[in-house]
């Protein structure tokens, strides 16, 4: 808001805000003057003239008359800052001129860099002579520096005099550090002191003095052997270490490496004390060779296998067992069958697999039996590799059985349905003549009936009577395999 030195012409004056006009702006439909702001707020709430009740939308509005617009800003005005203490009048625009440039009551920042006060343009002058962020000059060195900075300076500048605290001589800051070189009442160690010696005082008393009578100066060359010494020992030491710490990680990974192969070789894992072989009885000789001898059982053995892991271990486990543990045993268990479980098995798995293949092999073959390989269980007493060897080989000849039993299923599946084609033809033949028989007796039957059985049969042979003949000849001669009735 601001005050005028003279009441404006009330020409000049708004209608809404009755105040003189800020940035005038006229109606188009009724030529109505306003206040831009003023008009815009007004006709938002009601699309009317304030004076007229005309209809006004914003798209009505235009710029006054600049001669509107300059007895507006001609208006003489007070500076918003009188209450401060500014007194100057001015012409309304060029108040912004005025409030920028030259009114001494408006605060502005101090110039400084690191000094944030806000201080009014008439104290500038003040504030700069009395800033502590201001820059000045050493009065000794002539460096230029931040007053806060000064008395820091002042106790480290060079060019100051200092006063040696030993011989009271004066000097330059800057010679401090030769003076007290130099200096023959500057108290300083023995030359010793590393070795042990305790001794400080004066400069000029450790060579008149302190020499003569310091028992460490008259084995210094000792101390200076025995240091070069005890840095070649921990120089060694370092690179001893060094290597300690490198074989350590070597170490390491060489433990999990064997750890990793013992799990992989599981009960093929023999540790140093159970190396050599333990010696081979007569029990374990005829356990062996009762398991090696005996047919092992159908596909479903090793199901049955599992569920008797917790019974009693074959005889070989016993006598190896210094090599494994129990729980490795068991593991293995399905892959060693029991001698007992052999004679079971077969008494009970092998004839119900024989009666499932006799409808389909050789029906007048039920006697007979198919050749078994026996299986030797694994012997853990040999090395992975002859195992694996031993295992390949069983492979080999399962699948050599395998590929055997194929091809004679295949001969037999040949032979049964070649045999089953014979039959088949047998029985169409005698369907054949039995349809023969019933169509001679439904002839016979019909010719009954309609009573035409003795009237002889019109055609040029007339006297020549019919025959009929008999039911043995009508039956195909086609033979049949022994034991065929029909």
């Amino acid at each position: 808001m601001m005050d005028y030195v003279e009441q404006p012409n009330s020409n000049l004056i708004c209608c809404i805000c009755h105040a003189p006009f800020t940035n005038p702006t006229t109606a188009r439909t009724c030529l109505h003057t306003f206040c831009h702001d003023c008009i815009a707020v007004a006709v938002q709430h009601s699309p009317q003239c304030p004076i007229d009740r005309s209809s006004l939308s914003l798209d009505d509005l235009s710029p006054a008359n600049p001669i509107v617009k300059h007895l507006v800003d001609e208006l003489i005005i007070e500076c918003p800052n009188r209450v401060s203490g500014c007194t100057q009048t001015f012409q309304r625009q060029l108040l912004s001129a005025h409030v920028k440039d030259t009114c001494l009551y408006v605060e502005i920042p101090c110039s400084e860099e690191q000094c944030d006060k806000l201080i009014l343009r008439k104290d500038v002058g003040k504030h700069k002579d009395a800033c502590v962020y201001r820059s000045t000059q050493c009065d000794g060195c002539g460096t230029t520096i931040k007053y806060s900075d000064l008395s820091t300076h002042n106790s480290e500048c060079p060019s100051k005099s200092a006063m040696c605290s030993f011989c009271f001589e004066e000097f330059p800051r800057s010679q401090s550090q030769a003076h007290a070189a130099t200096c023959l009442d500057y108290e300083i160690p023995c030359t010793q002191a590393n070795n042990g010696c305790s001794w400080t005082g004066p400069r000029h008393q450790l060579s008149d003095e302190h020499a003569l009578s310091c028992p460490y100066e008259a084995i210094k060359g000792f101390f200076s052997i025995n240091s070069a010494q005890l840095s070649s020992l921990n120089t060694e030491n370092a690179a001893l270490r060094q290597k300690v710490y490198a074989l350590e990680s070597v170490v390491q990974t060489m433990r999990r490496d064997i750890q990793t192969f013992t799990n992989v070789l599981g009960p093929w894992y023999r540790s140093h004390i159970q190396s050599q072989t333990p010696p081979i009885t007569s029990s374990s000789i005829n356990a062996f060779d009762h398991l090696f001898s005996a047919p092992p059982g159908p596909s479903s053995s090793s199901s049955s296998s599992r569920t008797t892991t917790n019974q009693a271990q074959p005889s070989f486990s016993a006598d190896h067992g210094e090599l494994t543990s129990h729980n490795d045993i068991d593991a293995l268990a399905p892959y060693f069958p029991l001698p007992h479980e052999h004679a079971f098995q077969e008494s009970h798995n092998h004839p119900r697999s024989r009666r499932s293949f006799s409808g389909i092999v050789d029906p007048h073959s039920s006697q007979r039996t198919l050749p078994l390989t026996p299986v030797a269980p694994l012997n853990l007493s040999t090395s992975l590799e002859g195992s694996l060897s031993s295992l390949r080989d069983s492979i080999a000849a399962v699948s050599t059985s395998v590929d055997s039993l194929a091809r004679r299923n295949d001969i037999a599946l040949t032979n049964e349905s070649m045999r089953l084609n014979e039959e088949l033809g047998s029985l169409k033949y005698a369907v054949h003549g039995i349809r023969l028989q019933l169509h001679r007796l439904m002839m016979d039957r019909n010719a009954q009936v309609t009573g035409r059985g003795g009237e002889p049969p019109s055609g040029p042979s007339g006297n020549q009577t019919i025959f009929y003949p008999p039911i043995s000849m009508m039956t195909p001669s086609f033979p049949g395999p022994p034991g065929t009735k029909l």
